[in-house]
Order: C-alpha cells, then sequence, then structure tokens
C-alpha cells in the first residue's frame, strides 16, 4: 500500500498585463509519495463554471506559463508511482494569474494655434482611457519636431492638462495607466496634439515725419522695414490726431505695407501694426514707432 500522496504547494497568483508572460511557477512545498514522482499541470480559463484542461508535455514540479491573454487558473497533481501503479494527490490549492483587460488610450483634442507667449487652451479628454484597474495618467511633451524626444510632465495625472504659456511649438500625447493589484499597464500613447507657436511678430518701421501746408497731401508712408512673422502678413494703420492725450482710430480698409494719407488740415500722426495669420489665428506685432505729419496753420 503507497503511502498517502500530498500535492504540496505552488507559488503564487499573479497579475500581468495583457499579453505578458507570467512568472514561472515555483514548487514551494514539494509533493511527497512512496513511489516515483511526476506531476501533472491543468489549466481553467472558465472562472464560473470550471474545466480543467491538462497541459500536455509537463511533469515537474515546476511550470513556466507561456503569453496569456486571458484570467487563467492553473493547479498541479502530484503523482506517485510504485511497481507500475500510478497514485494521485488532491490537486494543490489554485493559482490564478489575472490578466488585465488591454489599456486603450482614448483620445485628446485637438490641434492649436497660439501667438508666441499664449496659453494654449486646456486639452480636453474627448475620449476616455480604458483599462480593467484603477485608472491614471501620464503627460508627455516633445519640442523636437524632426527627432522627437519625449519628457514626462511631472505631477500631471488626470484625464485634462492645462499646459503652460508657450514660446516653442510643441506637442503633446497622454498615455492611461490601469493599476490593478498593485500592477500597471499602459496603453499606446494617444495621437499627438500639436500647439503652433507662432514666430514673434515684428512691425517692421514706416516713414517718415514730414511738415506740410494745410490742406496739402503727405507723402506717401513707405515701408523702411518690412514686418515679419512665420504666417501671412496683414497690416493695421492708425491714425491721431490728440498729441497730448493720443486716440487711435482705425484706418478702415487699409491693411497694405504702405499707406498714403489724404489731405490734412491737422497735425496727424500715423503707426502701423503688422498682423500674422497662421491656421486661422492673427497674432499683432506692438506698433510702429509714430510718424508725425506737422501741418502748418494756414498762413495769413
Amino acid at each position: 500500500v503507497q503511502d498517502t500522496v500530498t500535492a504540496g504547494s505552488i507559488a503564487s497568483d499573479q497579475t500581468i498585463c495583457n499579453g505578458e508572460d507570467p512568472a514561472e511557477f515555483t514548487s514551494t512545498t514539494a509533493g511527497n509519495g512512496s513511489g516515483t514522482l511526476s506531476y501533472r499541470w491543468e489549466s481553467n480559463t472558465n472562472l464560473t463554471a470550471p474545466s480543467w484542461n491538462v497541459i500536455s508535455g509537463v511533469n515537474s514540479a515546476t511550470y513556466d506559463a507561456p503569453v496569456l491573454t486571458a484570467t487563467t487558473q492553473y493547479r498541479r497533481t502530484t503523482i506517485s508511482t510504485e511497481n507500475g501503479v500510478a497514485c494521485e494527490s488532491v490537486p494543490t490549492a489554485v493559482v490564478t494569474v489575472t490578466v488585465q483587460d488591454t489599456v486603450t488610450a482614448g483620445g485628446i483634442g485637438s490641434d492649436q494655434t497660439i501667438c508666441q507667449g499664449g496659453d494654449p487652451a486646456m486639452f480636453t479628454s474627448t475620449t476616455a482611457g480604458n483599462g480593467s484597474g484603477t485608472l491614471s495618467y501620464r503627460w508627455e511633451s516633445n519640442t523636437n519636431l524632426t527627432t522627437p524626444s519625449w519628457n514626462v510632465i511631472s505631477g500631471a495625472n488626470s484625464a485634462t492638462y492645462d499646459a503652460p504659456s508657450l514660446t516653442a511649438t510643441t506637442q503633446y500625447r497622454r498615455t492611461t495607466i490601469s493599476t490593478e493589484n498593485g500592477v500597471a499597464c499602459e496603453s499606446v500613447p494617444t495621437a499627438v496634439v500639436t500647439v503652433t507657436v507662432q514666430d514673434t511678430v515684428t512691425a517692421g518701421s514706416i516713414a517718415s515725419d514730414q511738415t506740410i501746408c494745410n490742406g496739402e497731401d503727405p507723402a506717401e508712408f513707405t515701408s523702411t522695414t518690412a514686418g515679419n512673422g512665420s504666417g501671412t502678413l496683414s497690416y493695421r494703420w492708425e491714425s491721431n490726431t490728440n498729441l497730448t492725450a493720443p486716440s487711435w482710430n482705425v484706418i478702415s480698409g487699409v491693411n497694405s505695407a504702405t499707406y498714403d494719407a489724404p489731405v490734412l488740415t491737422a497735425t496727424t500722426q500715423y503707426r502701423r501694426t503688422t498682423i500674422s495669420t497662421e491656421n486661422g489665428v492673427a497674432c499683432e506685432s506692438v506698433p510702429t514707432a509714430v510718424v508725425t505729419v506737422t501741418v502748418q496753420d494756414t498762413v495769413t
């Protein structure tokens, strides 16, 4: 009569990310029997109504399971063979490998264009990330559009992110992290969102102070230095006749680099602002230095 065959024990429950390879199951306590020992390993993926399947070719005390995409249970039975008679233990306690659901990134929206030094609108979560654990997020930024080098944004772990003021075009992306039983699994990053930061718009300069007789037409104001910006350029011209407390008025319909003022009867100042429009967003320079047309009093 063979000794009672004992199962021993195997270790241990694990949680892994979808598509990962669990750690090898060790034999924490050896099975025992009076004959020659071997083992049978079984697996089950039906946690509600278990249906155990023998794992072919596995008969040692330990077992290294393959990559898994679904939560799977394992158990081991010890077999003692003496004089050709095989006696079995009860199975070990079940070891469960919990496989987290595939973590999805969701989506963030959307590309923006801002002026130099501007503050982009907060990035919203257009589609939530998803996973079977507790969700958190990692935000990253990149300013190298040729050879991206992504940097983690410290302290940003919510679904949305409000970026600071920017002076260079910057890309952003978000990764969803699902944590279950202390194991963190990550999605692929979201599609990249780019905040295009326009170059600083420069005013250039216009020429030049003039003195004319009352009722005369000043010479056209030329563009001595062109305004500059990364978008499509246009201009706004303004005039002012209050030399003590200036009140600037936009000159309607004038948007070119030069301006031919009308006949004047009072001393008038002029200035030009450069406007750079990119992706529908208009950014402005400071105004040029003021040009003054001094109009002499009527000579009697």
